[in-house]
């Protein structure tokens, strides 16, 4: 787990950041800015969130020491919003604030623990950013979603929707821009927001396999092995984040790998749908009892009513043969009382 330094005074609004982040994050309370520098320097702190109006008016100056002193820190405002404040939160963006939680709004566990990972996804795509300034815009894009959106899975038509050109396209943009192909990109986007995580040295692989949403940590542990012949702890000591960016921009894999990639894909949706299973059954041994005791259900069921079908017709065949027999018995009846008269 990384750790958080809180500036949130209000203890509705920390008990509230607490719920949503806890199992991931660490969250220390601190008094005033000095002793979230404080806590930076002497901890791995890779996030801050700060409430910009803890001391009455915002004072950004602050916020731009932090910045400039921890610049790969990702800070995200935690604030009650007005008419008034705002102006004053434009200016906060401006200054470096990489999300805002608006109080009441915001806060709730699911959508509050989102931001928090889009903004350290956001955090690391500047890096992106700055290797692609000579890029076409659509491939800049398209990169900085597949990296900001690492948490959201998206299919290669969702990306691009939204950069707002067809799949065929984007694909034709990206291979002149020696980068990797849309299918690639999205799992590289994945894995540099992994990367980006594995440089706080508290946080293990399988958490981070499970922030992103991979089937599980040995999908993640194979996706590293796949794409960068490296395991997590080799991606953490070869530089992180930046191991990962230099290793995707020199990825000239075009869509003729596409098919392997869909293939990876549908491997870790089908295990999804069946951990979900197996889940809703209690467990993954459950889930197979389950399965197994059905189809003896159904080959059960299917074996009696064919047994029942085949009963049914010899019945049916035993009373023809009845029907017939008393038929002929009342033949020969009427046969002798003809001859008596």
């Amino acid at each position: 787990m990384g750790i958080v330094a809180a500036l949130v005074p209000n203890p509705a609004h920390l008990f509230r950041l607490r719920a949503a982040l806890r199992g991931r994050h660490t969250v220390e309370p601190c008094g005033d800015w000095g002793a979230v520098t404080w806590l930076c320097a002497q901890q791995p702190v890779h996030l801050a969130i700060l409430d910009l109006f803890a001391f009455g008016d915002m004072s950004l100056e602050p916020l731009r020491q932090l910045k400039r002193r921890f610049p790969r820190l990702t800070t995200i405002a935690y604030v009650a919003s007005s008419p008034e404040r705002a102006h004053d939160l434009f200016d906060a963006g401006r200054a470096g604030v990489d999300a805002l939680i608006v109080v009441d709004r915001d806060d709730e566990p699911a959508r509050l623990a989102s931001i928090v990972e889009q903004a350290e996804a956001r955090s690391v795509a500047t890096r992106i950013r700055d290797a692609l300034a000579d890029a076409r815009p659509t491939v800049r894009d398209a990169v900085l979603v597949a990296v900001t959106r690492a948490h959201e899975r998206l299919s290669t038509e969702q990306l691009s929707e939204t950069i707002s050109l067809s799949r065929r396209v984007l694909a034709k943009h990206l291979d002149e821009a020696a980068l990797p192909s849309p299918q690639r990109l999205l799992t590289w986007g994945r894995l540099v927001v992994a990367a980006h995580l594995l440089e706080d040295p508290h946080r293990s692989a399988d958490g981070i396999a499970q922030a992103l949403h991979f089937p599980s940590g040995s999908a993640f542990r194979n996706t590293c092995q796949r794409y960068l012949q490296s395991t997590p702890s080799e991606i953490r000591q070869r530089g992180g984040a930046e191991f990962v960016i230099d290793a995707m921009l020199r990825d000239r894999e075009s869509g003729a790998d596409d098919s392997s990639a869909d293939e990876l894909n549908s491997d870790e949706a089908s295990l999804e749908a069946t951990t979900a299973d197996a889940e809703n059954s209690g467990s993954v041994g459950a889930a197979r009892g389950a399965a197994r005791w059905q189809r003896s259900l159904e080959a059960s069921t299917i074996t009696a009513a064919s047994n029942s079908a085949g009963s049914n017709a010899a019945g049916s065949n035993a009373a023809g043969s009845n029907a017939a027999g008393s038929n002929a018995a009342d033949s020969n009846d009427d046969d002798s009382l003809v001859d008596d008269l």
